[in-house]
């Protein structure tokens, strides 16, 4: 099991790679938003849609969700020049951080408020804002100068955190971090992770010091940010693992051996990347 969990983590790590560096940002935005359409094929399933034809309304319903954000973000036929790229942005980063502040809310008061969840509608529109959210701001990440590190740095933050939480959590977790969401998960192995974080920002800066040299925010500044996306990328794992619980699923889906379906990867990153793009835009990065 763990081999074929290995073997999946190196495949991915390499497609990822590959579509970030090697191919253009409109190719990389556009093969985002197929894995987000899959993504939402199992969101429909999170939610009890189980049919063909329900699943199949509700991707091209979020593929038109899509679209109109591409078009309003100024990445297709320049929709932009209708309102200020600026103000569409930070609005919609602003939303995407209201709305992770409810999970949260909703994460810290379970299961008094699984009620509001057990509404398979509302949690389709919870699925088209989750993921739209995510798309966009990883699609703005990737349009900004130096772009590419932009988008390594909050993948691998959040890959870090969940990597050393997992085997962290294995060696040390003893105290349960939320056991009524995910048995599994302690605060050993959130510490682990967000250890595991501030390391990987310390090998990434020095690495680009020693070979590249990009002009970067000052490491007081990316370790404390990753801290934070870190711990938010926590949030967007449990609050999936809350949908897995109300649906009555182990994981999302079964397409990548060894790690479920695609949600089950990309949970803590559909947290951590619009918080990320908020606080990115604050800075003025």
């Amino acid at each position: 099991m763990l081999l074929t969990r290995i073997t999946t983590a190196i495949a991915l790590v390499v497609l990822f790679l590959a579509s970030l560096f090697v191919v253009s940002a409109d190719f990389f935005c556009l093969s985002v938003a197929v894995v987000i359409l899959i993504a939402g094929w199992e969101w429909a399933s999170l939610s009890e849609f189980n049919s063909l034809l329900s699943k199949s309304i509700y991707i091209c319903l979020l593929a038109s969700v899509l679209a109109v954000l591409a078009f309003y973000a100024g990445l297709i036929f320049d929709g932009s020049t209708l309102i200020s790229e600026t103000a569409f942005f930070f609005g919609f980063f602003l939303a995407a951080a209201i709305f992770w502040l409810f999970a949260f809310l909703i994460l810290i008061s379970y299961p008094r408020c699984e009620i509001i969840l057990r509404d398979r509608y509302f949690r389709l529109l919870i699925g088209m804002l989750v993921l739209s959210f995510a798309w966009l701001a990883l699609s703005y990440l990737r349009y900004q100068s130096q772009g590419s590190f932009w988008v390594l740095y909050v993948v691998a933050v959040v890959a870090a955190a969940d990597v050393g939480a997992y085997f962290l959590g294995k060696l040390f977790g003893k105290t349960k971090l939320a056991y009524r969401v995910s048995p599994g998960k302690s605060w050993e192995g959130l510490a682990g992770g967000l250890l595991s974080s501030q390391l990987i920002v310390a090998i990434t800066v020095g690495f680009n010091t020693a070979f590249f040299s990009l002009e970067l925010p000052n490491l007081a500044v990316l370790l404390p940010v990753a801290l934070f996306i870190a711990a938010v990328s926590v949030v967007g794992d449990l609050f999936e693992s809350i949908l897995k619980r109300v649906a009555g699923l182990k994981d999302s889906g079964t397409i990548l051996p060894g790690h479920g379906g695609v949600l089950d990867r990309i949970d803590g990153l559909t947290s951590a990347l619009p918080i990320f793009c908020f606080i990115f835009l604050l800075l003025g990065w």
